[in-house]
């Protein structure tokens, strides 16, 4: 069975344990562990094998997987979320078996697109995710993270982070100025925002694809009770923030590039009608972005400079009242 990239992080021990886990919850299923599939998540061990799929948490004492298939069970149909069949603790470690959805990760397939196929993958991965706005906020409320992983809980937090940020001499005083001002307008926004339930963790590689189709929307261990706008900025992000690699997709002078960006626009705008969309759109961008630095801080590598000066670029580019990568979507909305 071949290593993950995530693996590589991950001790020996650790993933001795989660084998001979995974091997075991097989094994009752009936199915024989040598023909399991490693995933190549980040966040969790995962092993497809027999129609079944098996998603392991890498740490003891975690309770998300087990919230998710709870949570999956309220979402529509549409969102394709796969049928839970099981979940337990075993040794600390939280798992889920679910059916397995046929298909490979959309994140693997999407650079190989031509523009059109990717303007029509995206609006059939967006139409899930407007599903999963529509489960009403009370009754996924107790399936959601009470503390968010990449989103300050209140205004403190906030203003916690950012100030974090300054004394590592990341973000200058007036960069500090900016982002302060940007965060203040979205916490007086927020309190009279609609509330839905988001993804959370809305990307490509978060989704299955099968001839020609986007068959289901996964990994909900980061869905949370928030305003659209959340959603909406991972949404934009994918046809307005330059990727980090060359895109291998030809575009001679742009054209394809402009009609998905018209696309992408055209699926947002219906989410961002409200009162204050504005704010809360530049400030999920902007607290997003303090968070990608102080991980990159956390968890430092040979990467970790030149990603820190591409968040702090972003910053200044979101805050130099112009919008940033926002800008386009900025001038379409309504004060």
């Amino acid at each position: 069975m071949s290593e993950v990239p995530a693996d590589k992080r991950r001790d020996s021990e650790t993933l001795e344990q989660l084998f001979s886990i995974a091997e075991s919850i097989f094994n009752r299923y009936g199915v024989d562990f040598t023909t399991a599939v490693r995933g190549c998540g980040w966040s969790n061990a995962t092993w497809l094998a027999g129609g079944l799929a098996l998603r392991m948490a890498v740490e003891k004492g975690t309770n998300h997987l087990r919230r998710e298939a709870h949570l999956g069970a309220l979402l529509p149909v549409d969102v394709g979320f796969p049928a839970s069949i099981e979940t337990g603790v075993t040794n600390g470690f939280e798992w889920s078996l679910s059916r397995q959805i046929r298909g490979k990760n959309l994140g693997d397939i999407y650079p190989g697109l031509e523009w059109d196929q990717r303007i029509d993958v995206m609006r059939q991965l967006w139409k899930k995710v407007e599903a999963v706005h529509t489960v009403r906020p009370d009754a996924a409320d107790p399936f959601v993270r009470k503390r968010w992983l990449f989103y300050p809980a209140d205004v403190a937090e906030a203003r916690a982070g950012l100030a974090r940020v300054v004394a590592q001499g990341i973000v200058s005083a007036h960069l500090a100025g900016l982002l302060e001002k940007a965060s203040e307008r979205f916490w007086e926004g927020r309190d009279q925002a609609p509330l839905v339930l988001n993804h959370g963790d809305f990307t490509t590689e978060n989704a299955l694809y099968h001839e020609g189709q986007v068959v289901s929307l996964l990994d909900f261990e980061y869905a949370l009770i928030a305003p659209p706008e959340l959603d909406v900025n991972e949404l934009l992000k994918t046809a307005f923030l330059a990727p980090e690699h060359l895109d291998p997709l030809p575009d001679p002078g742009g054209k394809g590039l402009a009609q998905y960006q018209q696309a992408v626009i055209d699926m947002a705008l219906p989410m961002l009608a409200h009162p204050g969309s504005k704010d809360l759109l530049l400030g999920y961008a902007v607290m997003l972005g303090i968070w990608m630095i102080e991980n990159e801080l956390a968890h430092p590598d040979e990467n970790s400079p030149r990603y820190i000066e591409r968040f702090t670029e972003e910053l200044v580019s979101l805050c130099n009242g112009q919008g940033g990568y926002l800008a386009p979507i900025l001038a379409r909305i309504d004060p």
